[in-house]
């Protein structure tokens, strides 16, 4: 039950990110259309999420440590203490709630995706489905050894996802752009 409840609450937070980078997504998109730029919000989210996918792959530093350097994750240490003292059934929420606004690359290139989603509830439903898609992975990894995660080299795919979601939307953006033809791809 408290794994159910935890993921709930992490899919909560990424459906608001979902919806608010959607909203601002929207709003850049449609002031795209009238100056062209359409292509270079697109572009801009396909690079952001191509050197996420490479910071997965470990080629290059983890932009997370940011959050670092500016102090922001104190906030997230502090949540934490927060919801280990609430009832047990809202801590798990609260704990999974944490867990999706902490720095994550994946999130930050479901993100980068769903602000190009086109409004506010597409780039929330984006989101949704993302954090859907993440519940088996979060059950498996929190049941295996860290030892098999190791030889899985589990990080390694992910990198590799989300840098063909980068390259997709740097080719719709290319796309949009008049630079390249658009396909059924993008």
């Amino acid at each position: 039950m408290f794994r159910l409840l935890f993921n709930g609450g992490r899919i909560a937070i990424y459906v608001v990110i979902g919806a608010l980078v959607g909203a601002f997504g929207q709003i850049a998109i449609a002031a795209g259309l009238h100056s062209g730029l359409g292509g270079v919000v697109a572009l801009v989210a396909g690079t952001v999420t191509l050197l996420l996918g490479f910071a997965l792959l470990g080629w290059i530093r983890d932009p997370s440590g940011l959050m670092r350097t500016w102090g922001l994750d104190v906030l997230i240490r502090g949540g934490m203490s927060r919801a280990f003292r609430s009832p047990p059934y809202l801590a798990a929420v609260l704990l999974g709630a944490l867990q999706g606004a902490f720095p994550c690359a994946l999130v930050y290139g479901a993100a980068s995706r769903a602000a190009v989603a086109g409004s506010a509830s597409a780039g929330a439903a984006t989101m949704l489905v993302f954090g859907l898609g993440t519940v088996p992975a979060i059950f498996a990894l929190s049941s295996m050894p860290l030892s098999v995660l190791q030889r899985l080299k589990a990080w390694r795919w992910a990198g590799l996802f989300v840098s063909a979601v980068g390259i997709l939307l740097i080719l719709r953006g290319l796309s949009a752009m008049g630079l390249i033809g658009h396909t059924l791809f993008w």
